[in-house]
């Protein structure tokens, strides 16, 4: 298959996955400009290199770490549902809890610690 052209200042990434193997092949191309600053080029080059790095010997890091991105975008969803109660969480203290804060707060070596609800 003929590659296509690699605009100006730009780097491709090629992942080849054999379904039967589960081998990844990686081809990385570049087309980093003649006039960019060297150490621009530098710094795209060890770019390139790190990537390599990640993705043949870090691949199963990478795809846990989308993993964990992609339920941290399901629980802003949910977060941001305003209409969905189904997630909602409501605390109603237990009788008992309530009577033993009313005693510890009467002693004074209670153990119990007053949070004002504004600081400010």
């Amino acid at each position: 298959m003929p590659k296509s052209k690699i605009d100006a200042n730009s780097i491709r990434l090629d992942l080849k996955i054999d379904q039967d193997t589960d081998i990844v092949d990686l081809e990385i191309s570049h087309n980093l400009s003649a006039t960019m600053e060297e150490a621009q080029v530098m710094f795209y080059l060890d770019a390139i290199n790190g990537l390599t790095y990640k993705i043949k010997c870090e691949i199963e890091t990478l795809a846990f770490q989308g993993a964990l991105l992609r339920e941290v975008a399901t629980l802003r969803e949910i977060i941001d549902d305003e209409d969905d109660d189904e997630y909602e969480i409501e605390f109603e203290p237990d009788e008992e809890l309530l009577e033993i804060v009313r005693e510890k707060r009467k002693d004074k070596d209670g153990n119990v610690v007053d949070f004002k609800k504004k600081l400010h």
